[in-house]
């Protein structure tokens, strides 16, 4: 499956819809080489006049499929909901904190998607796949 910023933004809406009432903003994407592990990433920045502009970076060295890549793109509206939504700026190590984990409970029961947890992932170049050491702090901060 190829993932494109034109599909990002329509699985965005549909989720946006069904996992968050639509109260998430407008958001831009954008896509990490193939030459890097990352599936996915969120990220604010605030412009000199106040304004905040968000933005979900997601992977192209993975072979992605669609549960995965619902999984991932939830994962990262989930901290752009604790950040815009919850005003937290600083949730736990990387992210991960209380309040985001409290999201993805709440996900998880009403909705039967697991956002910490993914099935298997495949990466394009199998030396850009996380190392043993990342794999365990990933596994240990989506605890």
């Amino acid at each position: 499956m190829e993932v494109t910023k034109s599909l990002l933004s329509k699985l965005y809406n549909d989720y946006n819809a069904k996992y968050f009432e639509n109260r998430l903003g407008k958001c831009n994407f954008s896509l990490f080489s193939k030459n890097t592990a990352y599936l996915g990433w969120y990220c604010a920045k605030t412009t000199k006049n106040g304004k905040t502009n968000d933005r979900i970076w997601i992977g192209t060295g993975v072979y992605w499929n669609e549960e995965i890549l619902e999984r991932v793109l939830v994962h990262e509206m989930v901290h752009m909901y604790v950040y815009r939504i919850e005003g937290c700026k600083h949730d736990g190590l990387l992210g991960h904190g209380r309040r985001f984990k409290t999201q993805c409970r709440r996900i998880k029961t009403k909705y039967g998607i697991d956002v910490l947890n993914l099935p298997k992932v495949e990466f394009v170049n199998k030396k850009n796949s996380p190392r043993l050491w990342e794999r365990f702090i990933l596994w240990l901060i989506d605890r």
